[in-house]
């Protein structure tokens, strides 16, 4: 039983690694709150969805963090995803981001096969009206059948997410590095 588990838990950043061709579309640009911050738009991103997910408690019973830490990481994923030289990500990155994404979209009852910048403009969308404290339209925000009635509630809720927190810290290092294809992420 323990060697099924072990080999499913190594399986699936391979098998997500093999979505992990690059895209033939350009990524969105960065989202407007996705890209707020300091830094330039990209950094703000993804720096911003490693500090949220690297401390899931920072967005207990803030749904409009957690909806903009999601739009974060959904972007990112679509940027590395796009970056066919990859320059300056590590080959890992990619694989890693896509396993986040999937947790993630888990985690809220988001559709798993849902297109990125769907999942983006709903989050965005949905913390911009939370941040106005118009609820009814942040539920308005989150459709189904590619959110679940309850996503709102669960972004209030989020709780750890290990794989989001390493694939944004991988994403971090190698936006403020490089790519590092021979260190691991500590």
């Amino acid at each position: 039983m323990r060697r099924t588990a072990l080999a499913l838990a190594l399986g699936l950043p391979l098998a997500l690694g093999a979505c992990a061709v690059p895209s033939s579309d350009p990524p969105p640009p960065v989202p407007p709150l996705a890209g707020q911050g300091g830094q330039t738009p990209v950094r703000n991103a993804i720096n911003g969805a490693a500090e949220a997910f690297g401390n899931a408690g920072v967005l207990l019973g803030k749904p409009a963090d957690a909806a903009v830490a999601v739009s974060r990481l959904e972007w990112t994923t679509l940027l590395v995803g796009a970056d066919r030289s990859f320059f300056n990500f590590s080959a890992g990155t990619a694989a890693s981001l896509l396993a986040a994404r999937y947790e993630v979209r888990r985690a809220l009852g988001i559709q798993t096969d849902a297109p990125g910048t769907t999942v983006i403009n709903g989050m965005e969308a949905a913390a911009a009206a939370l941040a106005r404290g118009d609820a009814a339209a942040a539920t308005a925000a989150l459709p189904p059948p590619v959110f679940a009635p309850d996503t709102l509630a669960r972004l209030g809720t989020i709780g750890r997410l290990p794989q989001a927190n390493l694939a944004t810290r991988r994403a971090q290092r190698d936006i403020e590095f490089g790519r590092s294809d021979d260190d691991e992420l500590r």
